[in-house]
């Protein structure tokens, strides 16, 4: 038995539902790797990255002792801001260069 859940056929609520209980779980180990927690600088790579290298860039994240932006302007939106870490570890991943 596998527990993977297949997003192409999830409904649109239940998607919703997921990506919104995901942002909760930014900055945490329980992160999915479907809600984005990065910043403009980085998105057209992150953007395009799949679920597991968002998942394993966000946990060499938490590893290497960064911790996500809580933005007062934006209180539901918690993100990593781009430094020399999360280029370092994205690139390396992503395999970028």
């Amino acid at each position: 038995m596998t527990y993977a859940i297949n997003m192409n056929t999830a409904s649109w609520k239940a998607t919703q539902d997921l990506y919104a209980l995901d942002k909760t779980y930014v900055g945490t180990e329980h992160y999915l790797g479907l809600a984005y927690y990065w910043d403009h600088e980085v998105k057209h790579w992150m953007r395009d990255a799949s679920t597991a290298k968002r998942k394993k860039i966000h946990e060499l994240l938490l590893k290497a002792g960064e911790k996500p932006v809580d933005d007062p302007e934006f209180p539901e939106s918690r993100y990593f801001e781009t430094n020399e870490t999360f280029r370092k570890i994205m690139e390396k991943v992503l395999k970028i260069n």
